[in-house]
């Protein structure tokens, strides 16, 4: 069932009621569902990195502005890091003209003679705006997690690289609130991985199917529409089948609940012992120890 259907049954129990407040109530209650943890609202994507460029050389004006030979830029540098001779600092690349041209943010004003060699590398990747949440990132195996804080700790200037990705960290969110991650060392090959989370509770329109089973939602959505029908019509006997609903909801989440269980492989059930590696996790335990 569509919103539209779900918010037209409820009016055939609770009529009277607004239909856009009928179909905030199903949004809201919709989200308050997908917080729990359901197997079903699990997520598996996939990301690819972009690997190092460096080809033919470059200067850069006062203003951050990049002139190449022998390059290629393209659109879809845009976002990413140059390194250009200034110290240990990297530049976001801010805006793309022409494959000989290009713009750094934040530029602080120095002159890159011509001739220069640079590389341009990603480090930050957006995940699939159905993400609510990330629980992981593999490649051949689970990436250890970490935060940015720690990479800036132990490189700032992120000069290492790698064939591979290491460790991984949130790096906020983009403009269009995706998740962002980033992957370190810099990777300097194109290679593919993958991203385990759970699904975010996206606004619903009127045509979308909610991903979680739609009487489920409507059962939950009633709970309110009674409440708010007592209020509206008080002493007819709303408040009564308020109570009853809520019975009538707790009876199905856990229905539910149960059949969700057993489509899952949960920790209690299935040692999956070898997946987790054995390293502490703690920024300052790694800091302290070396490790990786």
């Amino acid at each position: 069932m569509s919103l539209s259907t779900i918010a037209n049954d409820i009016l055939k129990y609770a009529p009277g009621l607004n239909s856009d407040l009928v179909k905030s109530i199903i949004q809201t209650s919709y989200e308050e569902l997908c917080v729990r943890d359901w197997s079903q609202l699990k997520l598996t994507r996939q990301i690819y990195t972009a690997g190092f460029y460096s080809t033919g050389t470059v200067s850069v004006n006062a203003s951050g502005e990049v002139t190449g030979v022998g390059t290629a830029f393209t659109s879809g540098m845009v976002g990413r890091f140059m390194k250009v001779s200034y110290g240990d600092s990297f530049f976001e690349i801010a805006s793309f003209t022409d494959p000989l041209h290009a713009t750094l943010k934040d530029w602080p004003g120095g002159v890159i003679a011509a001739g220069t060699a640079y590389s341009i590398f990603k480090t930050i990747y957006k995940v699939d705006v159905e993400f609510g949440i990330v629980f992981n990132l593999i490649y051949q195996i689970n990436l250890i997690k970490r935060s940015q804080t720690y990479f800036n700790k132990i490189d700032p200037a992120r000069t290492s690289s790698g064939s591979s990705p290491i460790f991984w960290a949130y790096a906020g969110s983009a403009v269009d609130g995706s998740i962002q991650v980033e992957l370190y060392p810099p990777v300097t090959q194109v290679v593919p991985v993958r991203v385990q989370g759970k699904r975010r509770a996206l606004p619903l329109e009127d045509g979308d199917i909610p991903k979680l089973p739609e009487n489920l939602i409507q059962s939950a959505s009633l709970i309110d529409c009674f409440e708010m029908k007592d209020q509206q019509q008080p002493n007819q006997g709303w408040d009564k089948r308020q109570i009853k609903q809520v019975a009538l909801f707790t009876a199905l989440l856990q229905q539910y609940e149960e059949e969700d269980f057993q489509l899952d492989s949960h920790h209690d059930r299935v040692k999956d012992v070898s997946e987790d590696p054995i390293i502490p996790s703690d920024d300052n335990f790694a800091l302290s120890h070396d490790v990786g």
